[in-house]
């Protein structure tokens, strides 16, 4: 099956993502003015960090990885942005923007550019507009801080087993269900802030146990309640850890 064509993403993105549907037709005219589209190839940069942020992006088509770079080099990824999510939103907010963290494709990828000064000139213009972007923004922020607790209070093997809960295929049923990985099994692993060895040791214990089946970037999950279960006797064990002797 062919992929849609890149007009018909792109007009996708104004009428289905909560950004635009904020904004009026005018002010969305205004918007598509100031748009440029942009294509990446694997491995492309989208920006570099501390490079000045002037303009938002969408992405129509591929997978983008938002990453710090630590003094020895390592990467550590912070989000991986598929069609439709929206990158550097928030940093057209700040008194001297400037990206925060370095983007590359992961895949071929094609996304919507647009200039910040234009998008904040509106909001100014329209407190209407600029409050309903605000209540957009909140509920960025709370999948965020929800996402920052997941990782900092759950062992690896519950962050990668509700990872695979969470990212299989819809319609699956409730027995199982496959999960394509939409990045390299390192790159998944840094995004669960989990050293690649362990992500493998991970795979491989849950694997033994009859509850996933991996095939390169495939992963099939035989038994959901079982891995459901296997998270339960997880956390119960850590609870068990943390509690006083």
């Amino acid at each position: 099956m062919m992929p849609p064509p890149i007009r018909d993403l792109n007009h996708r993105i104004f009428r289905e993502t909560t950004l635009f549907r904020a904004l009026s037709d005018v002010q969305v005219q205004r918007v598509q003015r100031t748009m440029r589209q942009i294509h990446l190839e694997e491995n492309e940069t989208l920006f570099h960090a501390q490079e000045p942020a002037d303009r938002f992006f969408i992405i129509l088509r591929g997978r983008v990885k938002l990453f710090h770079l630590a003094v020895n080099g390592a990467e550590k990824v912070l989000r991986i942005m598929g069609p439709g999510d929206a990158i550097a939103l928030a940093v057209m907010f700040m008194e001297q923007p400037g990206y925060p963290v370095f983007a590359t494709a992961l895949t071929a990828c094609d996304a919507l550019a647009f200039d910040n000064k234009t998008f904040i000139t509106i909001l100014r213009e329209s407190p209407d507009t600029c409050f309903r972007m605000m209540a957009e923004m909140s509920k960025r922020l709370h999948g965020q801080l929800t996402e920052i607790r997941t990782l900092s209070l759950q062992s690896a093997p519950v962050r990668l087993a509700r990872y695979l809960l969470t990212n299989k295929s819809p319609g699956t049923g409730p027995v199982g269900g496959m999960v394509r990985l939409d990045a390299s099994k390192r790159v998944i692993a840094s995004r669960l802030s989990i050293q690649p060895e362990t992500f493998s040791r991970i795979l491989s214990r849950l694997s033994k146990l009859g509850l996933i089946e991996v095939k390169g970037r495939v992963i099939q999950i035989l038994d959901q309640t079982e891995l459901e279960s296997f998270i339960d006797e997880e956390q119960q064990g850590q609870g068990q850890d943390k509690s006083p002797a």
